[in-house]
């Protein structure tokens, strides 16, 4: 039987834990910090960075990064809605 995305999603929850575990360590809740208007902009600023390092230096695309940054954004329109 061919996989799903569904049979990679226990994998890819680890990971993203421990990324998260690490992000935490190091910034801890400074994300709180940061108002929900305007992460769009920010969050794609972010984004160009990895791809132009990756375009101009080989610099793999960190997923679990873009994946994170993708989180705090759908928890701040969360909050936003149900404070």
């Amino acid at each position: 039987m061919e996989k799903t995305l569904l049979d990679y999603l226990p994998e890819f929850v680890t990971e993203l834990t421990e990324q998260l575990k690490a992000d935490q360590k190091r910034w801890g809740n400074t994300w709180m910090q940061r108002q929900r208007e305007g992460q769009e902009l920010r969050i794609k600023a972010r984004y160009d960075d990895y791809f132009a390092q990756f375009v101009n230096a080989g610099v793999p695309v960190p997923w679990m990064k873009v994946v994170g940054e993708s989180l705090i954004a759908w928890v701040r329109e969360r909050l936003a809605r149900n404070p």
